[in-house]
């Protein structure tokens, strides 16, 4: 049995795994690269670039909708979905092509194949084994699925399904109003479909600030899609043209769709480990690898990074545990603080956030005081026609410090950036107050809520005394 010996190994090509063994490379170490399917993982190739990708087309075609306001005037606008899905396509391709091509750049060997760990410092794959001093698990998530609502391929499918569509449904219903559901509600409904939201907990993203959530619900039901947050499915059943959703909770009753869509999230690939007890990687009650913040499991040597360890679900966050990893497994010294880590849902508007909500600052125990600002105030949100949405800054009364910036309206994911920076700056609001924002941009809708903290928002109303 021929063996082949490396200072890392990093088994799975996703966001997590391929940065990390970039970086190891790029630190000296001779790297191999696992990987059982497509370089780039679940994001690149069925998750987020697809999917922002047709998003995208949502975008335009929703503007298209709206054309004369804007002095263009179009007729007979229509969508090519074939066309639509080989740009798709196209992108993704050219992104794999450019993963392939770094690992060339950078001296990294790349197997195709499942991989196992037969035990510490080895990896077996395609009926070879390798040796490695360090191991990295990037294994990532697959869809999630719930019993009774077991994808069929047709009438009831995943993001993966949903990515390759071939017709816009005429009536759909998305389970799970999370980044995942919301964003495909979002593109449907741009696309001309009737499409019902059905979320079990109180609010569409649950993760996000409830203040801003709430009034995304509203916005998506003037819009006029039907959500219905508090609602479960009790029952599926298949028709002959479709299929009913039987729900219970705050809105009861049956919807007929053509197509579900299950959205409820992601579990974790860590089958990698529990086939070997043996090798004594403990697992949370989700199934993920457990690991410190340096990234490091319980065996000395072997790292996990990313989906399959159950903690950020996103791409960005894999991709600098994936650095923390490769970083620890060459020789240095990093952690991942978990504190200032932004997060977005490319729904219609964006969601966007970084930190604490307000209910968590408060649970906490800080004493919280906000500031809002509307972007329905914003000169270039107008000029954009863009108005729907606010920023909201949660910050610590007695010291000013910032807590958490959460964002709903037009490029909330690139405006959360700045409130991330000021965050692991370990910046005050004030500090946010004294930096002088460009005229006219959507950034000043950041600089607005401060100004609104301390109540003298030059654009927000007094507050009440």
């Amino acid at each position: 049995m021929n063996t082949k010996k490396y200072d890392v190994a990093v088994i799975g090509a996703g966001p997590g795994g391929y940065v990390a063994a970039i970086r190891a490379a790029q630190r000296g170490a001779k790297t191999l690269v696992v990987e059982r399917r497509f370089l780039g993982g679940v994001c690149l190739n069925v998750g987020c670039i697809p999917t922002k990708t047709l998003i995208r087309s949502a975008e335009l075609y929703r503007l298209m909708q709206r054309s004369a306001e804007f002095g263009i005037l179009t007729d007979n606008v229509r969508l090519d979905l074939t066309a639509l899905m080989t740009r798709k396509d196209k992108v993704v391709s050219v992104n794999t092509g450019g993963i392939d091509a770094l690992f060339k750049a950078n001296g990294i060997d790349c197997v195709i194949g499942e991989a196992s760990i037969p035990a510490p410092g080895k990896i077996a794959v395609n009926g070879e084994t390798y040796d490695a001093a360090n191991i990295i698990i990037a294994t990532g998530g697959r869809p999630a699925v719930l019993p009774g609502l077991e994808f069929n391929g047709s009438t009831v499918i995943g993001s993966t399904e949903a990515l390759s569509m071939t017709r816009v449904p005429e009536r759909v219903a998305v389970i799970g109003a999370g980044a995942l559901g919301a964003e495909f509600a979002c593109i449907w409904h741009s696309f001309g479909a009737q499409v019902t939201l059905i979320e079990m907990m109180p609010t569409v993203l649950p993760r996000c600030d409830e203040e801003l959530t709430k009034r995304l619900a509203q916005i998506w039901k003037r819009r006029g899609m039907d959500v219905r947050t508090g609602t479960k499915v009790a029952r599926l059943e298949h028709l002959d043209n479709g299929v009913r959703l039987h729900l219970e909770g705050d809105s009861p009753g049956s919807v007929e769709v053509d197509t579900v869509l299950v959205g409820i999230g992601l579990q974790c690939n860590s089958e990698i480990v529990a086939a070997k007890p043996s090798l004594g990687i403990r697992l949370g009650k989700r199934g993920g690898i457990i690991v410190n913040d340096r990234m490091e499991t319980d065996v000395p040597g072997i790292y996990a990074v990313g989906d399959v360890t159950d903690r950020t679900w996103l791409a960005h966050g894999a991709s600098h545990e994936g650095i923390v990893a490769a970083t620890n497994a060459t020789g240095g010294n990093m952690r991942v603080d978990y504190r200032v880590l932004p997060a977005c849902n490319f729904t219609s508007p964006e969601v966007a956030s970084v930190g604490l909500t307000e209910a968590q600052a408060v649970e906490r125990g800080y004493s919280v005081r906000c500031g809002r600002f509307q972007f329905a105030a914003n000169g270039r949100a107008h000029a954009l026609g863009e108005t729907d949405g606010m920023v909201k800054i949660v910050a610590d009364s007695r010291t000013d410090e910032i807590l958490g910036v959460h964002i709903m309206g037009p490029e909330a994911g690139e405006l959360i950036a700045v409130g991330a920076l000021a965050m692991s700056m370990e910046a005050t609001v004030e500090e946010i107050c004294r930096t002088i924002h460009t005229h006219p941009t959507l950034s000043e809708s950041i600089l607005e809520p401060a100004e609104d903290y301390y109540g003298h928002g030059i654009h927000t109303r007094p507050r009440k005394k």
